[in-house]
């Protein structure tokens, strides 16, 4: 294959696809640019590399800084750009090589650090990585492609964004597996994974450490009875899940029509709610999910391999991430910077 340059393939993406006549002035009309086309490309492309105004018009002839900051500032904002890649991910899926990867069924999350300034709203130590920044919270489809990001502060379970990012992807692409790794699960991100019809499949480390669900006290296991603890110990309290089935559905169904965010619902539902009739309803309904996907995850080895391919791809999309993003050595000033 000949070798193409960057700003080649966004230009020439941009003409097959026409996602740069998303962009354009607030109010609707006409953008009024001698070349909108042209702008808008060279905006995608300095923004997406992380690069500064001034340095792209010292290195690309024809446009100024000035020029390009009005373009993002005023023709560019999230809502547009989220439309952007909806047209980018469902061309993409369209592409016979595409589904040589996957069906596009299922997806992969995780989040990776990005190096910010301290005076960031967003920006916060973060103890895992020893630096300053925050973290960009990826959805990457086994087709090879990034449905949704979120840039998040270092100090939020990421497990809180992992339903956010398949509820607001808007593509033809709609995966019903995901996966990730330890910092996407709890057990209400399983339960309400589950009453979403979204089947939640993770790589968990500290396997020793994780409890096992017995469905009675008298339920006994000729094998792996040693998984489940002391007998008569760690019972699904299946009358609680019956009370509290119509409000767990309720809550379920505002959030899939939107009348209620998974992520603040998610951030509410936290162990510290023990006294809380929801919290402990979707708390036992992740009980019973995760310790079934527990033991499919034990039981098939096929399927270890897929949770674990999945999760590679993820990884390499964040090295890709790193290597597309040169401009200022990575360090994010904007928002607008973390979404491809």
């Amino acid at each position: 294959m000949p070798e193409r340059s960057l700003l080649g393939i966004v230009a020439r993406t941009a003409y097959w696809i026409e996602w740069w006549h998303r962009f354009g002035p607030a109010s609707g009309n006409d953008p009024k640019l001698k070349d909108p086309f042209g702008r808008y490309v060279i905006t995608t492309f300095v923004k997406g590399t992380n690069m500064t105004f001034a340095e792209a018009a010292r290195h690309i002839a024809g446009v100024t800084g000035h020029e390009l900051s009005i373009a993002a500032r005023r023709h560019a904002t999230t809502a547009k750009l989220n439309e952007a890649i909806t047209d980018v991910v469902n061309a993409h899926a369209q592409l016979d090589m595409s589904r040589a990867w996957g069906s596009g069924t299922t997806a992969a999350a995780d989040g990776t650090h990005m190096d910010t300034y301290l005076d960031n709203l967003l920006a916060e130590t973060s103890v895992r990585y020893g630096a300053v920044g925050g973290i960009a919270y990826h959805h990457v489809s086994d087709l090879y492609i990034a449905l949704f990001t979120h840039f998040v502060p270092c100090g939020v379970w990421e497990a809180v964004y992992i339903i956010e990012g398949l509820l607001k992807n808007t593509s033809e692409v709609q995966p019903t597996t995901v996966h990730a790794d330890t910092q996407g699960q709890s057990y209400p991100v399983f339960s309400l994974a589950y009453l979403l019809g979204i089947d939640l499949m993770l790589r968990i480390r500290n396997w020793k450490d994780l409890l096992f669900f017995r469905p009675s006290r008298t339920t006994r296991y000729e094998h792996i009875d040693a998984l489940f603890g002391e007998v008569g110990r760690n019972v699904i309290d299946w009358s609680l899940i019956e009370t509290h089935f119509k409000d767990l559905m309720r809550v379920t169904v505002s959030v899939r029509e939107g009348a209620i965010s998974s992520t603040l619902l998610l951030k509410r539902l936290r162990s510290g709610s023990r006294r809380n009739a929801t919290y402990t309803a979707f708390r036992e309904v992740g009980r019973v999910i995760r310790t079934v996907q527990l033991l499919r995850y034990l039981s098939d080895a096929p399927l270890r391999g897929r949770v674990t391919a999945a999760t590679n791809k993820v990884e390499a999309f964040n090295g890709f991430s790193d290597w597309v993003r040169f401009g200022q050595r990575g360090t994010v000033c904007e928002f607008s910077s973390v979404l491809r």
